[in-house]
């Protein structure tokens, strides 16, 4: 072979190797997307009434006494601030890496208990 044949294809190796290896480089980069692998999770919901709240967690309890323990931060952190213990929420929340975290906190109405004394005497005043 003569010496331009040589170098000819020298520069012709070494241009598919370039290419090659870029092209393996942006694969690489496209399958590191945190994003892409992380799929949306599912909201769900809890009531219950406000047991305490700090400027990272906000814990209820349920009606059956079981007691739930949010990660709050940023906004829903800001509007937790004005809550206390004894009000009635609703927790919209979503669960990943072993923790729940509140995406919204809503303040609600305690429902009333029925008079127990109406059942018993029909004529009894009504409150």
């Amino acid at each position: 072979m003569t010496r331009a044949k040589k170098v000819f294809v020298l520069i012709l190796s070494a241009a598919f190797l370039l290419g090659t290896g870029a092209l393996v480089g942006a694969q690489e980069k496209k399958a590191a997307n945190p994003c892409a692998a992380k799929p949306m999770a599912k909201s769900k919901t809890a009531e219950g009434t406000v047991k305490s709240v700090s400027g990272t967690t906000i814990v209820i309890e349920g009606k059956d006494k079981k007691e739930w323990t949010f990660a709050i931060s940023g906004k829903v952190a800001e509007a937790v601030k004005k809550l206390k213990a004894g009000d009635a929420v609703t927790v919209s929340f979503v669960e990943g890496e072993g923790k729940m975290t509140a995406t919204q906190v809503a303040m609600t109405k305690m429902k009333k208990a029925a008079n127990p004394c109406a059942a018993k005497n029909p004529c009894a005043a009504k409150y």
